[in-house]
């Protein structure tokens, strides 16, 4: 096998024994529960949601079994746009209705979003399971809910919340082209996460910012022949992923 490996292009023999010792030291030793969140490729879902996942769930069968329930349930009812919201355990806990505790920072609409719409992937979820069947995946020690930072002052006459920064506050974001794993919805609801006002369809001279994706188009011509700022798709993810 190693033999193989080293003969494809761009590899060599070092490289094949360094990736058959990351295979040994993964298979022997595990990961944390946090990594193997990573590794699902879940959109928004990046290393700070992913620790934060971990950190409020502790264990992968507590993950596993949110996401399960979370299945269940509608898009709709979960981000509260029903007349009867039903929340299942795997965003009461991120929503703050676990234990009154407040919302865990970090985790928005946008991300409860992937992680439902990942939830109903049959096909994904297997192959999350199946790899946690074969992987020792370690349990989150810190074990704790994450939540909003607030100050109340000596006359309780106000609390002060300390919020994720907002980098698109006010702004009108237009999206074009084609990012990859994430869908022009989820997209629009990031950017209103990070502050943006509104996400239409249409680049004019009052849109502030253009995100482009592959294949980006007219749209994001239209955008530089106007002055309108243009942002790489791989920038906008960054955003979205930060704390």
């Amino acid at each position: 096998m190693l033999n193989r490996i080293a003969d494809l292009p761009g590899w060599g023999e070092l490289s094949s024994r360094n990736l058959a010792e990351s295979i040994r030291s993964v298979a022997s030793e595990g990961v944390p529960l946090s990594r193997y969140i990573y590794s699902l490729g879940i959109p928004l879902i990046g290393t700070y949601a992913s620790q934060l996942l971990a950190s409020t769930y502790g264990s992968i069968r507590s993950f596993l079994s949110a996401l399960d329930e979370a299945s269940l349930h509608d898009e709709n009812e979960v981000l509260g746009q029903s007349e009867e919201v039903v929340i299942p355990p795997l965003f009461a806990a991120l929503v703050g209705e676990a234990d009154g505790s407040g919302k865990v920072k970090g985790i928005g609409p946008a991300a409860i979003s992937a992680l439902l719409a990942f939830s109903k992937e049959e096909v994904l979820m297997k192959a999350a399971k199946d790899l946690a069947n074969v992987l020792t995946i370690h349990d989150d020690v810190s074990r704790k809910v994450v939540v909003s930072e607030s100050v109340e002052d000596d006359d309780d006459e106000s609390q002060k919340t300390t919020k994720k920064p907002s980098p698109l506050k006010d702004m009108t974001v237009v999206f074009t082209g084609t990012i990859p794993g994430v869908s022009r919805t989820l997209a629009q609801k990031a950017a209103m996460e990070l502050g943006a006002r509104s996400t239409p369809s249409t680049v004019s001279k009052s849109t502030s910012l253009v995100v482009e994706g592959e294949d980006g188009g007219k749209k994001a011509t239209k955008a530089r022949e106007l002055g309108v700022r243009v942002m790489e798709y791989v920038e906008f993810m960054k955003l979205a992923d930060e704390p």
